[in-house]
């Protein structure tokens, strides 16, 4: 029960699920080796808390399928914020990551600082959740509510569970989690030697490529944009970070203008 809770409160935060089993045998794959020995971007997995300027990132939009009823400076300045969010939850930037909650329509000062201290503590503990791209195939118009606006958007999703020498755990444990949010066919196991300098590493990793979608919500007083997974409707505060009508009504839209079958 404690794990389940957790699992529900990240996702909000990161899509990081965690779940620490026993042993598994993976095959190898091929390592990569960095040519000037450092931190550089050649490296499959760079150390984004020692270099987060390697950050390979791209958040990238559909410029020739793209479904949008946003007019298209609001959208720009989605992304912009958009690739804030991720890079920010990449490095561990915490503070830079739960700003962008939006806490306008829910703020519990406890559970902030109990989550920001379990994502640090497994951080340096080696195991890192990694964006690696986002490629946007919808985006809804922006429906307003008191406070707020809210959009939803339909993504190409890449990203990656990274597991570095110094994590206790076995990446086996996050299997079942992974494929109940993604979907078996998304997912994929990868182990390999890092060779950087005088150093090797084993690098363990999930990766995960699948659509999905998010909601980007604006208040009304702020400057920024704010994001939340499609997942965060299993939180028990979900009521309150928009009204069910908006949900249901986005995803009507959503599934009317860009799920409907060929």
């Amino acid at each position: 029960m404690k794990h389940a809770k957790f699992l529900a409160t990240m996702a909000l935060f990161s899509g990081m699920t965690m779940i620490w089993v026993g042993c598994d045998d993976t095959p190898d794959l091929p390592g990569t080796t960095s040519p000037s020995g450092l931190n550089t971007p050649s490296l499959r997995v760079p150390d984004l808390a020692t270099h987060p300027e390697l950050d390979p990132l791209k958040v990238t939009k559909d410029n020739v399928g793209l479904v949008n009823f946003m007019d298209p400076d609001s959208l720009d300045l989605v992304l912009d914020e958009l690739q804030s969010y991720f890079h920010d939850q990449n490095i561990g930037n915490w503070d830079g990551l739960f700003h962008r909650f939006p806490n306008h329509m829910y703020l519990d000062t406890v559970m902030m600082s109990e989550q920001r201290a379990m994502m640090e503590k497994w951080f340096f503990a080696g195991l890192r959740n990694r964006t690696g791209g986002v490629h946007l195939r919808y985006m809804s118009p922006w429906l307003e509510e008191e406070k707020q606006h809210v959009a939803l958007m339909g993504i190409d999703l890449n990203f990656f569970l990274d597991f570095f020498d110094n994590f206790e755990g076995n990446p086996e444990g996050m299997k079942l989690s992974l494929q109940d949010q993604y979907g078996k066919d998304a997912l994929m196991y990868h182990e390999f030697d890092q060779i950087a300098g005088p150093d090797t590493s084993r690098i363990r990793q999930w990766e995960v490529n699948a659509p999905t979608f998010m909601y980007a919500l604006w208040a009304k007083d702020s400057t920024y944009c704010t994001f939340i997974p499609s997942v965060f409707d299993r939180a028990p505060f979900a009521n309150q970070i928009m009204d069910p009508e908006t949900k249901l009504y986005l995803l009507r839209h959503k599934r009317e203008h860009f799920d409907k079958p060929e």
